[in-house]
């Protein structure tokens, strides 16, 4: 959930990515007690996305604005 949110809103970014691979890494770990790998996974990746596009866009918008 946080991944999507990251997306569209940078702040919750941070938050996703260090969620998504927290569980990714947790589920990894169980032996296959635990399922959801591929959404945590996911996750992950749309929280790294969303943190990605928020750096790139907040430099381009300093660097716009000098």
């Amino acid at each position: 959930m946080l991944g999507l949110l990251a997306l569209w809103f940078g702040v919750f970014a941070p938050f996703a990515v260090y969620s998504g691979a927290r569980s990714w890494l947790r589920i990894r770990a169980s032996g296959g007690e635990l399922t959801g790998g591929a959404s945590a996974l996911g996750g992950l990746v749309a929280g790294l996305l969303g943190l990605a596009v928020t750096v790139v866009g907040t430099i381009y918008w300093v660097v716009a604005s000098s």
